[in-house]
């Protein structure tokens, strides 16, 4: 009976882990994961800037901070509109029983509302004159406070020597 076995070993490999190649499922399920893990969790910035100090170190002057609010409130509910089409659309081809199309468009909304969210993001963070604020932050809509009058930003030299003044602390 032995070298029965034998003899089919090795006619009929019956080791499974080799037939399903169980280390490179291995492998690639790590791959995924960090891969997932990369997409998902957002990265930390490395230095910790001001609104005020951003604005400098992009040039950027208070018409430019005004356009922006103007331009991210119009693209957010460009994005809201186009995605109530857009379910309406899908809705209607439900009804005309055009799945595949309405499933489709469904993704498609979901996308517009992703766009929307961006832009509004964007928009609360140029209105609190915040970097960095968290989704919490924006849902309960905590920060809400309104700038100063004085919005003088700050030059290169008044930066440095504040950092100066840091240090020698």
């Amino acid at each position: 009976m032995g070298i029965f076995k034998k003899i089919g070993g090795r006619i009929v490999d019956v080791r499974v882990d080799k037939w399903m190649s169980w280390d490179y499922l291995g492998e690639t399920a790590e791959r995924f994961k960090f891969l997932f893990m990369d997409i998902v969790i957002p990265k930390k910035a490395n230095t910790a800037e001001t609104f005020e100090e951003a604005m400098h170190r992009l040039d950027l002057t208070e018409e430019d901070i005004q356009q922006r609010k103007i331009e991210f409130t119009r693209l957010c509910y460009f994005f809201i509109v186009l995605s109530i089409l857009i379910v309406l659309y899908a809705l209607y081809m439900a009804y005309e029983r055009n799945m595949a199309t309405s499933l489709i468009a469904f993704c498609l909304s979901l996308y517009s509302l992703t766009q929307a969210f961006r832009f509004h993001f964007w928009l609360f963070q140029l209105r609190n004159r915040k970097l960095g604020c968290t989704i919490k932050e924006w849902m309960n809509s905590e920060i809400m406070q309104t700038p100063s009058k004085d919005l003088t930003v700050k030059g290169k030299s008044d930066v440095s020597s504040h950092d100066s003044n840091k240090k020698a602390k």
